[in-house]
């Protein structure tokens, strides 16, 4: 995965992500944000995306070039590098661990690496389906009348994360859908 040793946050991603499809200033790559329903799912604030575009250009990962507004103000137009490349494809592994937001950009990589980041999110699932049985188990031994909600609590997250493992196995054989 080019050993890209930084980690890349939820946001980084969504910038390295949309920028590895084309060029776009800021609010261009808001608007496609929007368009693909990433603002309904994701959690990415816009102006963490704006900071994450400064940051990202002052590492090398993506550069920048001021353009002629025409008309509006002057706007700057971010690419993404080789820098940036390999620090997409590193956290879309890393990110796969935490949440299903890797899955987005799976057009992005050969179908190789698709199916590895598919898999890691499987056994992120996994450890996770592990972990809340595990905290079920301890709230239900425990005498206190108040962990019932928190037991019901666990069983929403059980059936999420099990909703999520099913979508994820039809994803894995559905190899249109990766490479769409």
């Amino acid at each position: 995965m080019g050993g890209y040793a930084m980690a890349v946050s939820k946001v980084e991603l969504v910038v390295l992500g949309l920028l590895a499809e084309g060029p776009r200033y800021g609010y261009e790559l808001l608007e496609r944000f929007r368009e693909r329903g990433m603002d309904l799912w994701a959690e990415v604030g816009r102006a963490s995306v704006y900071q994450a575009l400064q940051r990202l250009e002052r590492e090398g990962a993506l550069a920048g070039r001021q353009q002629d507004g025409s008309g509006g103000p002057d706007r700057r137009v971010y690419r993404i590098t080789s820098t940036g490349r390999a620090r997409l494809r590193a956290g879309l592994r890393e990110q796969a661990r935490r949440q299903p937001l890797p899955l987005g950009f799976l057009h992005l990589v050969p179908a190789d690496e698709a199916a590895r980041v598919i898999a890691t999110r499987a056994e992120a699932l996994e450890d996770r389906r592990g972990q809340i049985a595990a905290a079920r188990e301890r709230l239900a031994a425990a005498a206190d009348p108040a962990n019932g909600l928190a037991l019901r609590l666990l069983e929403l997250q059980e059936a999420l994360a099990e909703v999520e493992r099913r979508w994820l196995e039809g994803l894995g054989r559905d190899a249109v859908a990766v490479r769409r």
